[in-house]
């Protein structure tokens, strides 16, 4: 990832409560899971058995309002255990974002912070 885009995925913050349906891919199989708090640059995933630190995974995202579906490499950069040191979720970052998967997100996000806007007022 280029230091502009590294630089222009921090800037954008998270919108909470977000949360998608997703299906992740790794090591030749998949699982369905949930992403949270999703911005440009990553999100949280929980799924059963969440990705340890550093592991390579695809994320397939179809999108609600009809923006679309889009398939994000990412890897996970931290693991969040519950109070038995059980893994419960992974904080993951997406890697080389197209300008498609971009777009989507964009489009998704701002559509999100459209409707909390209208729900909030």
């Amino acid at each position: 990832m280029s230091e502009a885009v590294a630089t222009e995925l921090r800037e954008h913050r998270r919108q909470a409560p977000t949360i998608l349906r997703a299906e992740v891919e790794r090591d030749g199989s998949r699982q369905t899971g949930y992403l949270l708090n999703v911005s440009l640059g990553g999100a949280f995933l929980t799924v059963d058995e969440p990705p340890h630190p550093e592991d390579a995974l695809v994320v397939h995202i179809l999108f609600p309002w009809g923006v679309g579906e889009c398939a994000l490499d990412a890897r996970a950069v931290w693991v969040q255990t519950d109070e038995r040191r059980r893994a419960i979720g992974a904080g993951i970052s997406f890697v080389e974002v197209s300008d498609d998967a971009k777009g989507k997100l964009t489009a998704y996000l701002e559509r999100f912070v459209e409707l909390e806007a209208e729900i909030t007022s």
